[in-house]
């Protein structure tokens, strides 16, 4: 999936001029902007519409996880880093040299770091996540897919870094499953014509697409993938600030659930989306059976 990282590293210094540590934040440069944008000036905390242009999961938990953090009496000061650190995000944290993943991550995954970090209440609850197949707009012949056997004749680009997304397209048994680190590569290859499909979230409105320098990817009409798991804020055991930002975490995000916060804030943005509701769910007769062991990042 749309997998983009955010991560807030270990405590580099203190400002003298404030009680609250400063911390580093390495995150996607088009994410950071795109939150930017959503912000407009203001801090998370005061963001109640969470729709724009370029809203999506990854700028939704960007503003999310700060405002619970927030919420939940934590006051730390945040410097911004561009950067790319998906490949080794679950390594820092279990070394302690990163305090919280920005980004939620999948239950089945981090269960097997529960020694090393803390796992909050789920922010996409299992049953949640549906996918959409995107592929290039020129790609007619398969725009017109409308089941299961079709779609596993399709070569597919995904990551073996993403675990359920991994496990769900192996479970399926794809004629042809490419691995890419990268979501901007996967997108550029599907755009190309040169890989069929690829997953990613439902955007705010239809036609469904993604499009920026050198691609443009749009979602297949009337079907869709179950992503069957949940995915929560994840907080390292062994960072110095680790057991009183889990703390906050928790307690902002039971406001924000009882508020009603996430539930709008992923709706506004397109995640939650009312206009696939009714599409057609490609793997759900396997969605009972188990899924196969995933890959580890390390």
């Amino acid at each position: 999936m749309f997998k983009i990282t955010v991560i807030l590293f270990a405590l580099i210094s203190l400002n003298p001029a404030s009680a609250s540590p400063e911390v580093k934040i390495s995150i996607e440069t088009d994410i950071y902007q795109y939150a930017q944008e959503l912000l407009a000036g203001k801090t998370p905390l005061t963001i109640t519409d969470f729709s724009g242009e370029h809203s999506q999961r990854a700028v939704v938990e960007f503003i999310l996880v700060q405002k619970a953090l927030a919420l939940g009496g934590l006051n730390l000061d945040f410097s911004f880093t561009m950067g790319n650190y998906d490949a080794r995000n679950t390594k820092l944290l279990q070394d302690g040299l990163l305090l919280i993943n920005f980004d939620t991550m999948w239950l089945s995954h981090v269960n097997m770091l529960k020694e090393d970090v803390y796992i909050s209440d789920a922010v996409i609850r299992k049953g949640e996540y549906w996918a959409g197949i995107y592929t290039s707009q020129q790609n007619k012949e398969k725009l017109s897919i409308k089941n299961l056997q079709q779609f596993r004749e399709l070569t597919i680009a995904s990551s073996k870094y993403w675990h359920v997304d991994w496990q769900t397209l192996s479970q399926i048994k794809a004629k042809d499953l490419i691995h890419q680190e990268e979501w901007l590569s996967m997108a550029k290859l599907v755009s190309l014509g040169w890989v069929d499909v690829m997953l990613a979230p439902f955007t705010q409105e239809k036609p469904f697409s993604y499009q920026g320098k050198n691609y443009k990817i749009v979602a297949i009409e009337g079907i869709k993938i179950a992503l069957n798991d949940s995915r929560h804020f994840v907080v390292s055991r062994k960072h110095p600030y680790g057991k009183k930002t889990f703390i906050a975490l928790q307690k902002g995000l039971k406001i924000l659930r009882q508020q009603g916060v996430i539930k709008r804030a992923y709706q506004q943005s397109g995640f939650f989306n009312e206009n696939a509701k009714d599409w057609t769910i490609l793997n759900k007769s396997l969605l009972n059976e188990r899924l196969p062991t995933g890959h580890t990042k390390k």
